[in-house]
């Protein structure tokens, strides 16, 4: 922006970029005072100009006065600038907290050069936003902070829980305040004394240790510890939630008439063997579900849940990502078939888990529900296999033909099966009765015809493959046997010739 150098170029300029861009624009470097002058001695008609020099923070203080003076206090813009200005005499000041605009009285109030008598003028406001104002207002005497606290208006009080240097009395009465947000902003607020913060922890007042948890900035280890035993539960699970509670603390917490405690802590991390056996054996089935959803369960603790007749338990740690290979496996024995089937549906099983869940249940319900899922298992063994070879669903029967347990009665019942899908899987399998590979090759479903054939062919090649070679391992059996023999007689040559030469010699 150029340097101005005449009142013309002062007009046009405010003219092109308005009033607020204008006195922006020549905070650094000032404006020549005998341009605001002739500004003001040629232009004091135009309000519009005026109202820059009020509000212009660099004009002199003898101008300023006369503006105040001289321009009629219809002119909102113009009283509204010489309220925010800090060159406008205290008199312009004391004249403006009677101004019946109420925006004017607001710019006012939020002026550091304000002297207490305007203050004591201003603290009476008929507006509560003014007042609001003024209780922010830097400059505002200790004195009159209590004449402010005793507002009826909350926006008031607020605003004066914004204050650094506020009084610890006034604070201490509007954490008691019967408007929550009048609470919630002195709590949120305070930063002077941390002691004041603890005694807010230490009090049981509810709301106001609600409050304390939820401040922006960050309690004192202390105060977290004392809001740990609060009354209120929430309180109290909100706060052990950003602290590692005490050994002592816990089993407080483990024997806490309050379920809430209890289930709280049946989720936390890292939980001491003895409280995890506490809390085993708690009476609520929800503190009991919640231990055993927890990753980091003992696995003897998960051990003896998995063993127990506790079925919600037994739910939550069968779908816990953390328990460890023993304890799958007892859970799939365990004899409700629901608890099985969730421990079907891990995705973190072994073979050995599949086959307690296939061929070791009383059951074969967790088998069926394998089968249904299309999946691949074919060590079915004699128990579950006949249940399922005479199961009326084709899905299970076919699951059944493809196992490679050989049971002649179950596989001389699938080769006849009505169902071409069952009969094709049993003419696919290779552990299929060659019996029953030579029926199927006679089926009058031509695929099942070429898949029997093609099992069947498979398997004389791999028998005739084994022949070959144990044939070619007899083979190099014999000379292997002949190179020895052979080894042994030139030994045994080669010694009897030194005997020979020792007796000439």
């Amino acid at each position: 922006m150029g340097q101005i150098d005449s009142c013309d170029e002062l007009i046009e300029q405010i003219e092109a970029l308005g009033i607020e861009a204008t006195v922006k624009a020549h905070r650094k470097p000032p404006l020549h005072t005998r341009i605001l002058r002739d500004l003001y001695e040629l232009y004091i008609d135009v309000p519009k100009y005026v109202e820059f020099l009020a509000h212009y923070p660099l004009i002199p203080s003898d101008l300023a006065e006369r503006i105040a003076q001289e321009i009629d206090p219809e002119h909102i813009g113009i009283a509204h600038g010489l309220a925010g200005n800090p060159r406008s005499s205290q008199q312009t000041l004391n004249r403006l907290t009677q101004h019946e605009n109420v925006n004017v009285r607001l710019e006012l109030a939020a002026n550091p050069n304000l002297t207490p008598k305007e203050f004591q003028s201003m603290v009476e406001d008929q507006s509560a936003y003014v007042r609001a104002a003024i209780a922010k207002n830097p400059s505002l005497p200790n004195s009159l902070q209590f004449i402010l606290s005793d507002d009826s208006e909350a926006v008031v009080l607020t605003a004066l829980t914004s204050r650094k240097t506020l009084d610890i009395d006034i604070a201490i009465q509007l954490s008691t305040h019967s408007d929550p947000l009048v609470r919630a902003a002195i709590i949120n607020q305070w930063s002077q004394d941390p002691e004041v913060l603890q005694m807010w922890a230490d009090l049981d007042d509810p709301l106001n240790q609600q409050l304390l948890l939820q401040r922006s900035g960050k309690l004192e280890a202390s105060a977290v510890e004392a809001l740990s035993y609060a009354p209120d539960s929430e309180v109290r699970n909100s706060a052990l939630a950003q602290v590692t509670p005490s050994g002592a603390l816990m089993l407080w917490l483990a024997e806490s008439d309050h379920t809430d405690d209890r289930v709280a802590l049946a989720e936390r991390p890292n939980l001491p063997n003895s409280i995890q056996r506490i809390l085993a054996q708690d009476s609520s089935p929800k503190v009991r579900r919640r231990l055993a959803a927890n990753a980091d369960l003992a696995p003897s603790l998960a051990l003896h849940i998995a063993s127990s007749t506790d079925p919600q338990a037994c739910r939550a740690l069968a779908k816990n990502p953390a328990i460890d290979f023993e304890c799958l496996s007892q859970l799939c024995l365990h004899p409700d078939d629901d608890i099985a089937l969730l421990v079907a549906y891990r995705d973190d099983l072994s073979e050995q888990h599949f086959d307690l869940l296939i061929n070791h249940r009383l059951s074969i319900t967790v088998a069926e529900h394998l089968a249904y899922q299309g999946f691949e298992y074919t060590n079915i063994q004699s128990t579950p296999l006949a249940a399922l070879a005479s199961s009326d669903a084709p899905s299970l029967r076919q699951f059944a033909a493809r196992s490679t347990h050989t049971e002649d009665t179950c596989f001389k019942k699938l080769a006849s099966d009505p169902v071409d899908s069952v009969r094709l899987a049993l003419a696919q399998n290779p552990h299929a009765p060659e019996a029953c590979l030579r029926s199927l090759m006679e089926d009058s479903n031509r695929d099942i015809v070429f898949a029997a054939e093609e099992t069947l062919n498979q398997r004389n090649r791999v028998t005739s493959n084994q022949d070959d070679f144990d044939s070619d391992e007899d083979f190099e059996e014999d000379e292997e046997e002949e190179e020895e023999e052979e080894e042994e007689y030139y030994e045994r040559g080669s010694t009897l010739k030194r005997i020979l030469n020792f007796f000439t010699e």
